[in-house]
């Protein structure tokens, strides 16, 4: 392992600036941990590394020149397949998408080169993104580096992975069912999935050749990182208006006023109706919430009333739905349909009724949802009045072992459905849009990342980071996998 394998983002920008190292140095020692641990892990699907050199070596040109592009200068990074960057495949591990190459750079994919970043390629995701597992019709199984029998999470496994195993400091995901915080979750990452409609959506997926329009929702951009000062830094380069999206607009962010853990208000949760979580689950949330008392935050266990928790995963199933069929022929559709059933939703039989009403193609319903949602999103901010933030679980228990989709996964010697064992979670926040964050809290029983999810009211970010970087001065955090 090299000298800058486990070193932040921020510590290695400032070895480029501080003339301590080259990004070429830098860059070449990161390209050799892939080149190491990539064949077993499969976290990597495409690099490009003759670019990335001569990227370095371009940094290291202005570098000497006492010119800097951003606060990422001469940084190695990679992002998540789905998005576009130029001359690239984005395929979404999809046999039906597997020549579709970008024309231009996503957004934030160009606003991470401006800030200085070296993108080094491209990592592993889920088929269509529809998966808390990494595999699919053309990239090989991605694993977790803490244990390779179990899955890394997903949709952004390989990201979670490449991370874990030192492969890169930082990285972006994208959060559309939990797909940033799982992974986040399962490899001891912390993962922000910012407030929906903050970060803009141009080349976040392929767009289909014809396609006239594509309504996208609950999908959002987020950071990935080993510290939440890393966190920050790549939330702070992506974020903001972009003439491509209307939709993101110009926010006043809550201000990170508080300055210890005391000035702040948590409600938790260790689980929610109809959905239980695992022993350790449950004993991790409850002495997280010991130790925020110890340092004198207030704290409640108390969820939101009304069933608002499973009226969300409701919305979810028919706005998801609705989502990905849009582009889909009618006469496939009954074919997707019996594929998503039988596959990643298998087991959620008590939303029979919205799952089928999403894939009617009608304004009508679209619309009557769009409504549902207004409404949802208004009470959890009502919620969100009494306190700065909700504790709760991220799913029943670590990292699962891999294993076919829609298959029983089993823990605690207990049989889950497997839809049931993460999906209900972290969809419901997707539902709303609110913001949500993994919290590393070290290494659980077995040996697999254990953590806590954290939820904001909307625009809340700058102090949902402030509380991470307050909890990182008494918790474990990230914990390096062994053979890394």
């Amino acid at each position: 392992m090299g000298d800058f394998i486990y070193k932040s983002a921020i510590e290695l920008a400032e070895f480029v600036r501080n003339r301590k190292a080259t990004s070429t140095e830098i860059v070449k020692d990161h390209l050799e941990q892939i080149k190491r641990h990539n064949s077993t892990l499969n976290a990597v699907v495409i690099l490009v590394e003759d670019e990335a050199l001569k990227t370095a070596a371009r940094c290291d040109a202005e570098t000497a020149q006492g010119k800097f592009r951003g606060p990422l200068h001469g940084v190695p990074m990679t992002v998540k397949e789905q998005y576009w960057v130029k001359g690239t495949k984005s395929t979404l591990n999809f046999s039906r998408l597997k020549d579709w190459t970008a024309t231009e750079d996503a957004v934030i994919v160009d606003r991470l080169r401006k800030a200085g970043a070296v993108i080094l390629g491209k990592t592993n995701v889920s088929r269509n993104l529809a998966d808390y597992q990494v595999s699919g019709d053309i990239y090989r199984e991605c694993k977790n580096p803490y244990n390779l029998a179990f899955s890394p999470g997903g949709s952004s496994g390989g990201a979670s992975a490449a991370l874990a195993s030192g492969m890169i400091p930082i990285e972006v995901g994208c959060d559309f069912g939990g797909s940033i915080r799982i992974p986040s979750n399962y490899c001891g990452l912390w993962g922000m999935k910012p407030t929906e409609d903050t970060v803009p959506r141009h080349g976040m997926v392929p767009i289909p050749e014809g396609n006239k329009g594509f309504a996208l929702h609950m999908a959002q951009a987020g950071p990935m990182a080993r510290n939440p000062e890393d966190l920050e830094l790549v939330w702070k380069t992506i974020l903001g208006p972009h003439k491509s999206d209307r939709n993101t607009p110009r926010i006043e962010w809550r201000k990170a006023d508080c300055k210890a853990l005391g000035d702040y208000k948590v409600a938790w949760v260790d689980g929610w109706p109809g959905y239980e979580t695992g022993i350790q689950t449950k004993l991790v949330i409850r002495n997280f919430i010991d130790q925020l008392t110890q340092n004198n935050c207030i704290t409640e266990n108390t969820g939101p009333g009304d069933n608002l928790h499973e009226r969300s995963l409701s919305l979810y199933m028919r706005l998801f739905t609705q989502l990905v069929s849009q582009d889909v022929p009618r006469f496939i559709r009954p074919f997707m349909k019996m594929e998503i059933k039988n596959g990643f939703l298998k087991g959620m039989e008590k939303f029979h009724w919205e799952f089928n009403k999403g894939f009617k193609d009608s304004f009508i319903h679209y619309s009557e949802t769009m409504g549902i949602r207004a409404g949802i999103v208004n009470e959890w901010e009502q919620y969100f009045e009494k306190f700065d933030f909700l504790v709760c679980p991220m799913s029943i228990g670590p990292a699962y072992k891999r294993c076919k989709t829609g298959t029983p996964i089993h823990y605690d010697e207990k049989e889950h459905t497997y839809i049931k064992y993460a999906w209900p979670y972290v969809a419901c926040f997707n539902a709303s849009g609110h913001p949500g964050m993994n919290l590393p809290l070290g290494i659980g029983e077995d040996g697999l990342p254990v953590g806590v999810q954290v939820i904001g009211p909307y625009w809340s970010e700058p102090e949902l980071i402030q509380f991470a970087k307050l909890i990182s001065k008494f918790t474990s955090g990230f914990v390096k996998p062994e053979s890394y």
